[in-house]
């Protein structure tokens, strides 16, 4: 009777124990960079004005509105995920430049940080993504619109359109909206590398 109650008090214990260990947060781990110039002012997904020097981050999976801790080389920062990204490098986590300079990250400017939740999406992220993806479609309209101009000869012109790059946009999916390619966009604006384009670049298709 005795080594059962023992045996009893010691399951509680360690079924308590464990209890309290799932419900404490595990950092994972990404690898990160940093975003600012050129795209302060922009949309982002979650249909915020994104704020260079606020702490900010975006990530592709992470409800919009998510708020987590970043740590990184000693230091760390409280950021809310509002945007959608990184789409290049393999990379996790895409933080504000304020945050990114809090933490140190800006030298480096693509390194692995930890991470953990902090609290959970703050707003109708849905709601915001749609808006901002519906500006983005609508501008994609009006460039087709513009592309696709009667020339007075009874037929349209299939060229001569131009695009202004959004936050969060790739080479990949601006080709793949305007039906061109990769290559036909580089070469007709001078691009030298297929991951890098700027919010507010206009791209000639």
């Amino acid at each position: 009777m005795l080594k059962a109650s023992r045996l009893f008090w010691i399951l509680l214990f360690f079924g308590t124990f464990m209890a309290f260990g799932n419900d404490r947060a595990e950092a994972d781990t990404a690898l990160a960079s940093w975003y600012g110039p050129g795209f302060d002012g922009q949309l982002t997904a979650s249909g915020e004005v994104f704020d260079a020097y606020g702490y900010t981050a975006a990530h592709n999976t992470l409800p919009l509105g998510t708020e987590i801790t970043v740590s990184y080389a000693g230091r760390a920062v409280d950021v809310v995920v509002n945007d959608r990204g990184p789409y290049s490098g393999g990379r996790d986590l895409d933080l504000s430049q304020g945050a990114a300079e809090y933490l140190g990250l800006t030298t480096a400017g693509v390194d692995y940080v930890d991470y953990e939740m902090a609290g959970a999406a703050g707003y109708a992220a849905n709601d915001g993504y749609a808006k901002a993806d519906h500006v983005k479609k609508d501008h994609v309209k009006k460039d087709y619109a513009k592309a696709n101009f009667d020339d007075g000869s009874g037929g349209e012109a299939g060229s001569g359109g131009s695009y202004v790059v959004q936050s969060g946009d790739t080479l990949t999916g601006i080709s793949a909206e305007l039906g061109t390619s990769v290559g036909d966009l580089m070469a007709g604006n001078g691009l030298t590398d297929p991951d890098v384009v700027y919010a507010g670049q206009t791209l000639a298709y």
